[in-house]
């Protein structure tokens, strides 16, 4: 006679529960409404920002639109980068659709990563390769994201005078950088190293796994080696790409946020370096997306950021709600035309 399977404690219970995909999504609208809803109308009039939005010129309407326009576009080329062969209408289609899925669902990074898989595959791509470019494109695309706040909150004290936080900021973003680069730079290109950084990655993990309900893993300095050997030629060679487009892609979403900023008139004085550090910044907290899209924490975030460098109240909040109705909200229609088309048979070989 087989032994029933045992029934979960109640803190096994509890532990599903908090970390369940409807914890998730409860967490989603509390964060929403705690920002839309509490902090921001308190910061700044909605009406009055919409009127500052409103109040722009053609010509801002046009330059605004065609930033956005670019900045839709600007990720494509890094996939293009690490997967050779991968054409820009696929790469499009790829980005906008994961793009979507991201900003709409509870962990949807996770769900945007498999809905890249599931597209390139049908593209004709092997499972290597797509887990490569994944690989590959995250680390460039985090690169860039450490590298950001150095640069911008060095360039602020170069211009000025700049407080011990700030200067302290700028110090542990450059020596992070540094760390990340040099540990990446032996990953690739060692063989001992990738060992002994996944052994240690493995260990980490096994010990956080009983947390979150998992079991230990196994077998990453084996995984990580093999993905070591088989990416060692294309970073060689692909480097200079892979830095350019990721570079190229955070720059084209911070220029609109500087030509959201200039067109809706606030921070006539604040310099694009100073905007730099906001957005750097910004970043750096949304790089674990609590909610889709960072929704909620970016905008809070944003506003915080602009209002403590001078920016008025109303062209903060005004700003940031354009600048993320242009990068958050906009890419989601897209996306589910792109979705729409894939599924039709767009873009998969005959």
């Amino acid at each position: 006679m087989t032994a029933a399977p045992p029934r979960p404690t109640r803190g096994r219970r509890l532990r599903r529960v908090l970390t369940g995909r409807w914890a998730r999504a409860l967490l989603t609208v509390a964060v929403v409404v705690a920002v839309f809803a509490g902090v921001l109308p308190r910061i700044a009039d909605y009406s009055a920002a919409w009127d500052l939005v409103r109040a722009m010129t053609g010509a801002e309407v046009v330059a605004v639109a065609g930033i956005a326009l670019v900045n839709l576009f600007s990720y494509a080329p890094l996939w293009m980068a690490a997967m050779p062969g991968l054409t820009l209408g696929r790469a499009v289609m790829s980005d906008q659709a994961s793009t979507a899925v991201s900003n709409t669902v509870p962990a949807g990074f996770a769900f945007g990563v498999g809905t890249n898989a599931a597209m390139y595959h049908s593209f004709g791509f092997s499972a290597a390769e797509i887990t490569r470019a994944v690989a590959l494109t995250g680390v460039w695309n985090n690169l860039v994201k450490l590298g950001m706040p150095a640069f911008a909150l060095g360039g602020v004290a170069l211009l000025g005078d700049v407080d011990s936080g700030l200067g302290i900021a700028a110090a542990v973003g450059s020596a992070v950088l540094v760390a990340v680069v040099g540990l990446l730079l032996l990953a690739v290109t060692h063989e001992r190293a990738t060992r002994l950084l996944a052994g240690a990655a493995e260990r980490l993990a096994g010990w956080a796994a009983p947390l979150v309900r998992r079991s230990a893993p196994t077998g990453w300095p084996e995984r990580a080696e093999r993905f070591r050997a088989g990416s060692e030629d294309l970073v060689r060679a692909r480097w200079p790409h892979l830095t350019a487009a990721a570079v190229a892609s955070h720059t084209a979403l911070f220029l609109v946020l500087l030509t959201c900023l200039r067109a809706v008139g606030g921070g006539a004085e604040l310099s694009w370096v100073e905007l730099l550090a906001v957005f750097s910044i910004t970043r750096l907290v949304t790089l674990v997306p609590v909610t889709p899209g960072a929704l909620g924490v970016a905008e809070l975030s944003y506003v915080a950021g602009l209002t403590a460098a001078g920016v008025g109240a109303t062209a903060a909040a005004g700003t940031v709600l354009l600048f993320r109705f242009l990068t958050w909200f906009l890419p989601i229609p897209v996306g589910a035309v792109a979705f729409v088309l894939w599924r039709r048979g767009v873009g998969v070989p005959r």
